[in-house]
C-alpha cells in the first residue's frame, strides 16, 4: 500500500522544484499584477484599497496610451517582415551544400553573441550626429534623435541587426532539412535557382518561418532595451512603446496601478495576436 502511494507521488516530487520556481517567478507576479491593477496603490507599491476598474478606465481614456499602442504596432508591422526577410536572405546565401561556408555562417551568426544593451550602445555611437559613421557614409548631417521618423529608423535598424543572428540560425536549420532529392529532381526538370526557391524551398521552410513569425512578433511588441538606451521614448514620446511606457509608469512616475493595468492589456494583446497567427497557420504552413 505504501509503495503504491510513493510511486504515485514520486513523479510530482521530481517536478516540485519546477513548480516552486514557476510559482515564485511566474504565477505569483501574475496574480500580484492582477490584484494591483484593480487596486489603489501608493508610491511605495503598497495596496491601499480596492479600486475596481478605475485604473483601466483612466488608461483607456488616455490619449498617451493609444499613441503608445499605435507606436508599438507600427514597430511590429514594419520590423517583423524585415527580420524574416533578412534571416531568409542570409540563410540562402549560406546554404551551400557543395562548398564549405563555415566562415560565412559564423559571421552571420555573430550578432547573437552581443547583448541588446551593448548592441544598442554600439549603434547609438554609429548614429551619432557629429562623429557617427552612418552620417559619414551618407554624406549628410542627420540628427537621428531629432524627429520621430529618424529615431524609429535608428531603432528598427538596430533591432534588425541584433536579431539577424537568431533568424539566420533558425532559417538555415529549416533550409538544411529540405531533402537533397527534391533539389536534384528540380535540376533534372530544368528549373532555375529562383524557381527552385519559390516552389520547393519556401513551401518546405514555412514551419520554421511560422515559428520565427511568432517569436519575432512577441519580441517586437516587447521591444524595450533599444528604446531605453537610444531614445528614452523621445523625441516627444514619439518612440515610446508599451513596454517602455509600463517601465516609465512604474519605476519613474510610481504609478503602479496604471503600470499593472497596462501590463494586463499588453498580455491580452499578445494572446490575441498569437491566437490569430495560429489560425492563419492552417492555411499557409506546409508540414512534410
Amino acid at each position: 500500500m505504501k509503495n503504491s502511494i510513493v510511486k504515485k507521488i514520486e513523479p510530482y516530487l521530481y517536478l516540485l522544484p519546477v513548480f516552486v520556481l514557476f510559482g515564485m517567478f511566474v504565477f505569483y507576479p501574475l496574480v500580484r499584477t492582477v490584484v494591483m491593477s484593480v487596486s489603489s496603490v501608493n508610491t511605495m507599491g503598497e495596496i491601499v484599497k480596492f479600486a475596481g476598474i478605475k485604473n483601466f478606465q483612466r488608461l483607456f481614456l488616455s490619449q498617451e496610451f493609444w499613441r503608445n499602442l499605435k507606436t508599438t504596432f507600427t514597430f511590429a508591422v514594419i520590423l517583423v517582415p524585415f527580420q524574416l526577410f533578412i534571416g531568409l536572405l542570409m540563410a540562402l546565401l549560406a546554404d551551400n551544400r557543395k562548398r564549405k561556408s563555415g566562415t560565412i555562417r559564423v559571421i552571420f551568426a555573430l550578432p547573437m553573441s552581443i547583448s541588446y544593451a551593448c548592441g544598442s550602445m554600439i549603434w547609438m555611437l554609429m548614429f551619432n550626429a557629429n562623429t557617427g559613421i552612418i552620417n559619414y557614409l551618407l554624406g549628410r548631417q542627420i540628427s537621428w534623435t531629432g524627429s520621430r521618423g529618424s529615431a524609429m529608423v535608428m531603432i528598427l535598424v538596430t533591432t534588425c541587426w541584433l536579431t539577424a543572428g537568431m533568424n539566420f540560425i533558425y532559417t538555415l536549420s529549416g533550409l538544411q532539412s529540405v531533402p537533397d532529392e527534391l533539389y536534384e529532381c528540380s535540376r533534372l526538370e530544368g528549373s532555375n535557382y529562383w524557381q527552385t526557391v519559390r516552389y520547393i524551398t519556401l513551401p518546405l521552410v514555412t514551419p520554421t518561418m511560422f515559428f520565427l513569425l511568432i517569436i519575432n512578433t512577441i519580441n517586437a511588441f516587447q521591444i524595450f532595451t533599444q528604446v531605453k538606451m537610444m531614445t528614452e521614448g523621445g523625441p516627444g514620446g514619439g518612440t515610446t512603446v508599451l513596454a517602455y511606457s509600463i517601465y516609465e509608469s512604474a519605476f519613474i512616475s510610481n504609478r503602479w496601478g496604471n503600470a499593472c493595468a497596462q501590463s494586463l492589456v499588453f498580455f491580452v494583446i499578445l494572446l490575441i495576436m498569437s491566437a490569430i497567427q495560429f489560425r492563419v497557420e492552417k492555411k499557409g504552413v506546409f508540414y512534410q
